[in-house]
């Protein structure tokens, strides 16, 4: 069933575009959203990384990445019938799937997660919701869909080590392709989150000090001239959800390196700024969301220590 057409989607360059660096920009200025639709699987296996094999077959639609097809193909289903502990789940009862493998992340659930539960909010209660049982999920994950007021016949965490039986297993294709925003959607997410609060004009640089990778390694050098400038020093891990939109929604200024940290400008009100430090290279994903928005976009290339991807 068709839940949500496609959106075509044009982008304004970053505010500061040089032009030596349209090329990692050339393919965020436009494209189009995917028409969204709400599938019945029926009875499957699903791993609790959000994978469904039916009838001992993977189905592509399921994984977050086509690079990830060669192991849960066969080695992880091996795995999974060997070592895994079989569940069964209630056969009367209907289930959502809304995740992948990446959905435990700060940017994923937002950009991703909370946009495919938005297409069938209307009909959320007629689904027990499946989630992988991790920390991330059972703190935030949890929290933003009371905030937004999803409710489900159930929640079910899935355990690590389980393999779960489904008899009826329904499913929400993807809103986009990945890093890609759907304006309206994240427009009307942006709203229910924000409701009726007053934004400010608070500066604030998110820092990931606390995170295990991905930081700014002169970190200790910029901050102080940030702090010259207006900005305020802060780490997303101190605050709850429900404190983090209460904090961004008085931002206009949103500064960090490319990661979680930048989803806050999600609880911004439209039309503020956000600069991403950055490598050098192709990856949008937090220039579509600030586009989403009607935020600036303004981006730095920072001098990196590794040729990885800062993903």
């Amino acid at each position: 069933m068709l839940v949500e057409s496609a959106l075509a989607v044009r982008r304004r360059p970053p505010a500061n575009l040089v032009p030596t660096d349209e090329e990692f920009f050339a393919d965020a200025f436009s494209y189009v959203t995917n028409d969204v639709y709400l599938k019945t699987l029926g009875s499957v296996w699903l791993s609790p990384n959000s994978v469904v094999y039916r009838n001992g077959v993977l189905l592509q639609e399921t994984l977050a990445t086509i690079n990830q097809w060669s192991y849960y193909r066969l080695k992880h289903l091996a795995k999974k019938l060997l070592t895994g502990k079989r569940v069964s789940l209630d056969a009367s009862k209907s289930y959502l799937l809304v995740t992948d493998a990446w959905s435990s992340g700060h940017f994923h659930w937002f950009m991703e997660v909370l946009p495919r539960i938005w297409t069938i909010r209307n009909r959320s209660k007629d689904f027990v919701l499946l989630l992988p049982d991790t920390p991330y999920v059972r703190s935030i994950g949890l929290e933003s869909l009371g905030l937004l007021k999803l409710n489900f016949e159930d929640v079910v965490l899935m355990k690590e080590m389980d393999f779960y039986r489904i008899n009826d297993l329904h499913f929400v294709s993807r809103v986009t392709n990945p890093g890609q925003t759907h304006d309206q959607i994240m427009t009307e997410i942006n709203a229910a989150f924000v409701g009726a609060k007053i934004g400010g004009q608070d500066k604030i640089y998110i820092s990931r000090a606390k995170a295990r990778v991905r930081k700014v390694l002169n970190e200790g050098e910029l901050t102080p001239l940030l702090k010259n400038y207006g900005f305020e020093i802060l780490c997303g891990e101190d605050f709850t959800l429900a404190e983090q939109i209460e904090i961004f929604v008085s931002c206009s200024t949103l500064m960090g390196i490319h990661g979680a940290g930048l989803t806050n400008c999600a609880f911004m009100k439209p039309g503020g700024n956000v600069v991403e430090l950055r490598k050098r290279e192709r990856n949008c994903g937090y220039r579509h969301l600030a586009g989403s928005l009607n935020h600036e976009y303004y981006y730095y290339n920072g001098e990196p220590d590794s040729d990885a991807s800062p993903d």
